[in-house]
């Protein structure tokens, strides 16, 4: 309704936002299913309330929409005095997105950049946020196959072995890189070594470990002189909500219902 926009200007305008937000979504949807690929703490580093930001913001797209439609049938809407529903609307809206964007300040500790037109979504990291240092990685997610090549058996042997004497699980922070550097390979490498030797993603596969380490703690009855969650701590894990997630993913008990069946 501002006098000083055509109306064409207005409407392109609002294509334009709702192609950034298409695009910030299959950006967020690409980012959710990598990263699972390559830390073994992605739950912390999910952002999970961008989602609510994006739907909030697609809210804020379609508000002047319904109330164009909505003039149609009540042509006082139109009017200043009549759309002042819409003003409140968008206000709230806008106070929202600006608040959940300020105090969710996004850190990460893991510099990267995405590809995500290819047909194989990539990452580059670079783990000393320098150009020098860029790891280019093809991540494989979820390509799943029946029969290991006798590679893949090979790696998925030296993976398993140097998990577990060295106990790297117990690093909250591990990611895909620290375990190609102990094993002098590639990132790539390791990846699909456990996407298709362990039938998994690499989050899920550490998670294992540390299941497994704490249902080990459980039966030497550990939690008779440490809590549940110092043990899980203990073990690699650094928050509740992940630890008891996994936990019931691998089990299909809590950790008080496991316990009970010792």
């Amino acid at each position: 309704m501002d006098k000083d926009f055509d109306y064409w200007y207005q409407k392109l305008g609002l294509v334009s936002m709702i192609v950034y937000f298409i695009l910030s979504i299959q950006y967020y949807n690409i980012y959710k299913k990598l990263i699972f690929q390559v830390v073994s703490y992605a739950d912390s580093i999910l952002f999970e309330w961008i989602k609510t930001y994006q739907m909030a913001f697609l809210v804020m797209l379609l508000l002047p929409v319904f109330f164009d439609i909505l003039g149609f049938f009540y042509p006082e809407i139109k009017s200043y005095q009549g759309s002042w529903w819409f003003f409140l609307s968008f206000s709230i809206v806008m106070y929202y997105i600006a608040i959940a964007g300020y105090s969710n300040p996004i850190n990460t500790t893991i510099p990267f950049k995405m590809s995500f037109f290819d047909k194989n979504p990539t990452l580059l990291l670079n783990e000393n946020n320098t150009n020098e240092s860029e790891t280019i990685i093809d991540i494989q997610h979820e390509t799943f196959e029946e029969k290991n090549s006798p590679e893949i058996e090979l790696w998925k042997s030296k993976i398993a072995t140097l998990i577990q004497t060295e106990k790297l699980y117990k690093n909250p922070e591990l990611t895909l890189t620290d375990l190609a550097k102990k094993l002098e390979t590639n990132a790539s490498v390791i990846s699909k070594t456990i996407n298709q030797g362990f039938q998994m993603n690499f989050n899920d596969c550490i998670n294992n470990y540390r299941i497994e380490a704490v249902k080990n703690s459980f039966t030497n009855g550990e939690q008779k002189k440490s809590t549940l969650l110092g043990i899980a701590f203990d073990n690699g894990f650094n928050s509740k909500a992940t630890f008891n997630r996994s936990f019931k993913k691998n089990t299909g008990k809590t950790p008080k219902e496991f316990i009970e069946t010792l």
